[in-house]
Order: structure tokens, then sequence, then C-alpha cells
């Protein structure tokens, strides 16, 4: 019988320590590592763990050793004869009849040789296993965070050798399309949220109050007509804290600084009024660029170079940590690493996005895009990733693209708890700026991804409507969306066309936004909604509380059912976005206990499920009580 999947590594554990005790017991030899790692390949392919094949045995011989494990050839021939002893001990469980046993054994023995050809041939190694065995070759600690970065480092500057040859055939076996992996290749990107972005007028401001603008000017002022640099094209070390004062960076240390690298902030600054050629290097001085005199005096287009710029400041950004001559990863692979973020935050609209999670992103993406890609993420701390992704952060701050905030509120707290799984973890919020918002939406567009105004649903069906409505945008992007739908209709129109989805809708999220637009629809939409009423049910109900709410029908008109099936429905409707226990909340527990009898009469046919939910999830002891007793009573 096959083994649940689920079951798999416990049954794998129990294994390995039956193996290690039936090895004991028989006093033979064998490697506790082989039978581990033969486990583990079972493991991930889902198979029977005490239920082997000669294909099996071939397959873990002469691909998976091959092609992932470092073992020093002196250890091979263990290899073979703890998996001999594998097999005797499986016939001992009873698992295989003899005959599978004998063949079992003549497998292994078939692939002695084979299996050291290929141990030995490196076109046969997995990507990571390559650049193991370059560590250790190198005398590096795979499992040392630090020296492995300071590897790769090497690595990417072109101070390692390696086969270049074999790493291409490596690389085209596991369909990697260069050194860097295949990140940049054409991917599907999500479905973006509308935006609404500021007028002309209002991102010149914008632009205008942005530190990078501020500091970029006071630099070219500062320069005038040009500043002398060390033989390293450096700032002088005076000029760097005359520098770091005018420009009011937080650096408390700066008259005890060495070097300008000592500051890096004012490096940075240089680095991008460098980047986007206000000021440049000539003949060991830092002088103004001729033909940008007149930038600092226009904010956005000053802001807009800097933003395109920014992928460029890896260095600057990333400072080398000692006194290697590159930056760290992250620095290294800047650009790639900014893009991933612009999409992930652009992605999640006016919701902040916390630091803590935006780690694994800035890790997987530098992980896809060197060549140590199996083994970067586990080789190099947490701290390390969050130290660089700070840097990143810090430096959009001042570019005014991102906002950074750190939550005071424990219900997100809790959150980012749950979703980092940290105890303890950083509890900075990070969201686009509206400036930034405008610049990713333009580097979106240029790369030909539909990047949605809001006022480009004007012409959309009242489903795609609903779409965009019911996806949880702001309460400003949800305005200028329907508004730009509405505008582009008369009011009669409009209101047609919402009453016939109402009355086809099949959620409680369509039948209520269809409800809502019609609030914005005047007397046709109080038309349309009397002749729902009509149609009685949910749809009657909901149009009852819409005419109540909107006085065009006295309170007492509304029956008792049908405040029960609004009341249902309006809280299906917080259940169908995952928020119907904190939507509660909002009132007092009395208010709530008298929802959940309104409820138990079963009226709305969710009735059931919400009751269910109330009653496993209130934080409110007495609200979840009263669901629960409701339940049994309606059993």
């Amino acid at each position: 019988m096959a083994t649940d999947s689920r079951d798999l590594p416990s049954r794998s554990d129990e294994l390995l320590d039956d193996f290690e005790a039936w090895a004991g017991k028989s006093q033979v030899e064998m490697g506790s590592f082989v039978v581990e790692v033969a486990l583990e390949w079972r493991t991930d392919a889902a198979g029977n763990l005490d239920e082997w094949t000669t294909q099996d045995v071939r397959e873990l011989l002469l691909d998976w050793f091959p092609r992932n494990i470092t073992i020093p050839e002196p250890e091979w021939p263990a290899v073979l004869l703890t998996l001999h002893r594998w097999v005797d001990f499986l016939v001992d469980l009873r698992s295989h009849r003899p005959g599978d046993a004998a063949a079992l054994h003549a497998e292994i023995d078939r692939a002695t040789d084979e299996f050291h050809a290929r141990m030995s041939d490196e076109r046969n190694y997995g990507l990571d296993k390559f650049w193991t065995a370059r560590m250790l070759e190198a005398g590096v600690d795979p499992e040392d965070g630090e020296q492995v970065e300071a590897f790769m480092t090497a690595v990417n500057a072109g101070e390692i050798e390696y086969d270049q040859e074999t790493l291409d055939l490596i690389m085209r076996f596991d369909g990697l399309d260069g050194p860097f992996g295949d990140f940049g290749a054409e991917q599907e990107t999500p479905r973006l949220p509308p935006v609404v972005l500021p007028s002309d007028a209002e991102l010149a401001a914008l632009a205008q109050q942005s530190m990078v603008v501020s500091r970029l000017r006071v630099l070219v002022t500062w320069v005038g007509l040009g500043r002398t640099l060390t033989q390293a094209k450096k700032l002088r070390i005076e000029d760097a804290r005359e520098l770091a004062e005018l420009l009011a960076v937080d650096q408390p240390y700066v008259e005890q600084a060495l070097s300008s690298a000592d500051l890096p902030e004012v490096s940075l600054v240089v680095a991008w009024a460098v980047a986007i050629r206000v000021v440049r290097v000539l003949k060991g001085r830092l002088v103004p660029v001729k033909s940008a005199a007149g930038l600092p005096d226009r904010p956005l287009e000053l802001w807009r170079r800097a933003f395109h710029a920014f992928g460029e400041l890896g260095a600057a950004v990333c400072p080398p940590v000692s006194h290697s001559d590159e930056p760290p990863l992250v620095g290294l692979k800047l650009t790639d690493v900014t893009q991933a973020l612009w999409l992930a935050l652009y992605s999640a609209g006016d919701t902040p996005l916390p630091a803590v999670l935006l780690v694994d992103l800035v890790r997987d993406i530098v992980a896809d895009a060197n060549p140590f890609a199996g083994f970067v993420a586990a080789s190099l701390s947490g701290s390390t990733w969050e130290r660089d992704l700070d840097r990143v952060l810090a430096a959009l701050q001042v570019l005014g693209a991102l906002d950074l905030t750190v939550t005071d509120d424990p219900a997100e707290r809790e959150k980012i708890v749950e979703l980092s799984g940290k105890a303890d973890p950083e509890l900075t919020l990070v969201r686009l700026t509206p400036l930034g918002r405008w610049g990713v939406r333009e580097l979106l567009v240029e790369d030909g991804v539909d990047a949605p105004l809001a006022e480009d649903f004007a012409g959309a069906s009242v489903e795609e409507l609903s779409a965009v409505l019911n996806s949880g945008p702001s309460l400003e992007v949800g305005d200028a969306v329907l508004g730009a739908w509405l505008g582009a209709r008369t009011p009669e129109k409009a209101a047609a066309e919402l009453a016939e989805f109402c009355a086809d809708a099949t959620t409680p999220g369509d039948r209520l936004m269809a409800l809502a637009g019609l609030s914005d629809t005047g007397p046709a939409g109080v038309e349309q909604v009397r002749r729902l009423r009509t149609s009685g049910g949910i749809v009657g109900a909901l149009a009852t509380e819409w005419l109540v709410n909107h006085d065009a029908l006295d309170a007492n008109a509304a029956t008792e059912q049908e405040t029960t099936l609004s009341l249902g429905e309006n809280l299906m409707a917080m259940h169908e976005n995952n928020g119907l226990v904190e939507g509660l909340m909002q009132f007092p527990s009395s208010n709530q206990i008298d929802f959940v009898r309104a409820l138990a009469t079963n009226v709305h046919p969710d009735s059931v499920e919400l009751l269910k939910v109330i009653g496993a999830e209130s934080e409110d002891e007495s609200v979840a009580e009263a669901a629960r007793a409701a339940l049994e009573g309606a059993n």
C-alpha cells in the first residue's frame, strides 16, 4: 500500500532509526548519511520509502548522487556498501521478496563503475554542487555565510577561475539561460490594480519637496566651478565633512570620519549626481556638467532622472562592509532588486507591506540572478539580507518614492508575526508615495505592462467594474473608478445596467457593489431600486434597505424577514473578504448577539456558515457562545 505523502517525512525518520538499530544489532558497517540522502530523494519523489525497484537504484546512484551530493572520493565505495546493507534491511522488514533483493543487489554491482565515473566528471554536477566544489577548492566553508559572500563577490569580480564550458553545460541542463539564471526572461505580470495619480502641478510640488532633489541642488551649488578629488576619485575628507553639514545628513560622527567612505549618505548623493550627469569627474576634479545647468530648476525632471538612475547606484546604496572592492550582492544586483520591489509595492496598491516580508523577495531575486542560485539564500544569514534591504529602503525614502512607517497597532503586529514566523519581527511598513507610484507606472508602461489608471475603466463592463471595486482598492481609487464609469453614461443608462447586474448577480459583493453605484444615479437609481424590490428574496431585501437609507421608503415598511436577509447579506459580504469577525467587532457585544439571534432564524441561505465562523473565530466569548448555541438550536 502506498504511503500518504503527508506521512513521508515522519516515515523517513522512523526508517532511518530502524536501519541504524538494525545495523548495530547485525554488526555491519553502514553510513547513515547515505540512507538519509536516499530517503530524502524518495520523499521528494513522493514514493513509497520501503519499496524500491532497480530503476530507483539506478536513478539514485547515477543521477542524484553525481548531481547533488559532495562526498570525498575515498568514501564512494561506502555509498555502494551502505546501499547493499539497506537492501538487506528491507528484506528483514519483509518489504521485498528474495527475488527483489537479488535484483537490487545485482543492480548496485552493475552500476558501480558508472557511479565512480559520473561522480568524477563535473559535467554531471548540478549547479549547487559545482559551486560548492569551487568553494572547497578555495578553502571556503559553504556553511559560513561571511566566507560565502566574500567568495561570491570575488566570482562576480572575475577573481575566481572556473571552467566556463562546464558551467555553461550544467546551466543548459538546468534550463538556465546564462551565468545569472533566467531572471529577466519574459514572465507573466500579475494583474495590476488601477491607480489615481497626482496632477502635473501636484507632481512638480511633490518633486520639489523630495529630499533627493534638495540634496542634489545643494551639491550642485557646493561644487561650484569644481572640487579637487583624492587619487581614488573620492571627496577629500574635509570636503566630505563640509558637504555633510550642508546636507544636514543624520550622521552624528561626521568629525570622526576618516574618509568620505565613512559618510555613506554623502557618497550616495555624489554618486547620484554623477549618475544623472549634473556633475562629472574630470582630471581629478568634481565639476558641473554645463548642459545640465538648468536641471536643478526643473524639480520633476531632476527627480525623474534620479528615479531612473537608482539601479546604477549599487556600491553607493550598499557599500562594502569590509575592505572588499565590490559591494554586497544586493548592490551588485540593485536593478533587479529594485524592479522586484517596484512590482510588489505597486501590486499592493495602497496597502503597505511589512519590510520583513520583502527580505525573502530580495533573497530570491538575488539567488535567481546569480550563478549560485540554489544555495545563495541558505548561505547568507538573514541579518545580511535585512541589512542590505534596509539600506535600499532608506535610499528610496531619500528619493521620496517610499513611505516607511513603524506600526504601533497590536493587530498589525500580530499579523506580521503570523506572516513572518518571527516572535519579534521588524514592524516597518513600506508603501509607495504618490510620486513613487507615478514613477513606477511610467517604468511599467515603458515596458509594455498594462498598468491602468482609474479613468481607464470608463468603458468597462459592469462585471469588470465590480471585479475592480471588490478587489479592495482605497476609497480614493474606488470612487475614481466608479466616477469614471458613471461619467461615461447617462444616469438612466448607468442605473439600468447596474440594476440588471444586481438582479442577476450570484455573490453578495456583486449585489452590494451594484446598489452602491445606484446611489450616484439620482432619481433614475431610485426608480430602478423600487423595481428591484418587487423581485423579493435577497435582492428585494437589499433594495428595501437601500430605499430606507436613501429616505425613499419609510423604515417601518421593512419586514423582519427583509431586515434579516439584508443583515445576512452584508455579513456574508464581509465573510467573502475575510473580514466577518473584524467587521462585527465594530459593534458592541449586545448588538453582535442580536445579529447572531437574527441569523438563527435561518432566513438567509448562508446563516449556518456565518454562525460557524462567528462561533469559531469571535474574540468575544459571549458572542461566540451565542453563535454556537444558535447552531445547536438550528440542528
